[in-house]
């Protein structure tokens, strides 16, 4: 690095070349903490699909479990059972539909619920074809809880 020091001529080598390194030191920093904040925002929605996935699986084997058990003659009242190995909850009550004489099927993980329509015969569940729900069917969501 020359530096001179006339009245007349000032001049500096380098000093150019250290505000480029400057500027692209910091161009890379705001570089890494764009990608730095783009990698957390993806690892945060990875964490949350697969808590959701794993309650639905939860609530999904709930439901199957539901359907192998003996059950008492639905009233409108929640009536529920516990699978304590897995932790399995379901339960069931009348349907309010006016179509049909449904039987509403709860399966239940933690704060997530799955639903689904089956017609009570002999203590069992019969359950038809396409009549789950990820949703509660009755017209008034008070009368899913």
């Amino acid at each position: 690095m020359k530096i001179y020091s006339d009245a007349d001529n000032t001049t500096f080598s380098g000093f150019s070349t250290i505000v480029m390194v400057f500027v692209l030191m910091m161009v890379g920093l705001i570089l890494l903490t764009g990608f730095n904040l783009l990698i957390n925002s993806w690892q945060k929605t990875v964490v949350m699909e697969n808590l959701y996935y794993q309650k639905f699986n939860h609530a999904s084997s709930s439901l199957t479990w539901a359907l192998n058990q003996h059950w008492a003659v639905p009233t409108a009242s929640w009536q529920c059972a516990n699978e304590a190995t897995y932790q399995l909850k379901a339960c069931i009550k009348k349907s309010l539909l006016t179509i049909d004489n449904y039987v509403l099927v709860r399966g239940e993980a933690e704060d997530f619920f799955l639903y689904t329509l089956a017609h009570f015969d002999n203590n069992q569940l019969v359950v038809e074809k396409g009549h789950w729900l990820d949703y509660c069917p009755e017209k008034k969501s008070i009368d899913c809880e």
